[in-house]
């Protein structure tokens, strides 16, 4: 799956979703693989039921019954992972935007980090 060139842009309808270069080395990172089952608010679901969080800039990159590679950190309970860039040469990493935001009140992931809820289940 070939995703954009450069920043990791794609078009996606009318939404413009942007990745940028990695500011850091993602690529020690473990890399977490699979088909894309299911589109969640704040990721999406892996056919074996592992659920990925992506950062919000990366939310549109995800598509059904697609293979996609992401690289990140595994939850040490249930089969969930926090993905922080896309695989590829040269991995997609969220925008700076989404790095120096970081999670805030009303995003996906601040409910996933305050309250432990995933919306999208």
């Amino acid at each position: 799956m070939v995703l954009g060139a450069g920043l990791g842009s794609q078009s996606v309808g009318r939404v413009q979703a942007q990745g940028a270069p990695c500011q850091y080395d993602v690529n020690v990172l473990p890399v977490f693989g699979g088909v894309v089952s299911r589109v969640t608010p704040d990721g999406f679901m892996f056919t074996d039921g592992t659920d990925v969080v992506l950062p919000e800039s990366l939310l549109p990159y995800p598509r059904l019954d697609q293979p996609l590679k992401v690289l990140g950190l595994k939850a040490l309970k249930g089969k969930k992972v926090w993905a922080l860039a896309i695989a590829g040469n040269p991995p997609i990493c969220p925008s700076l935007h989404d790095v120096h935001m970081g999670a805030y009140p009303g995003s996906p992931a601040y409910d996933i980090i305050i309250h432990g809820v995933n919306p999208g289940l």
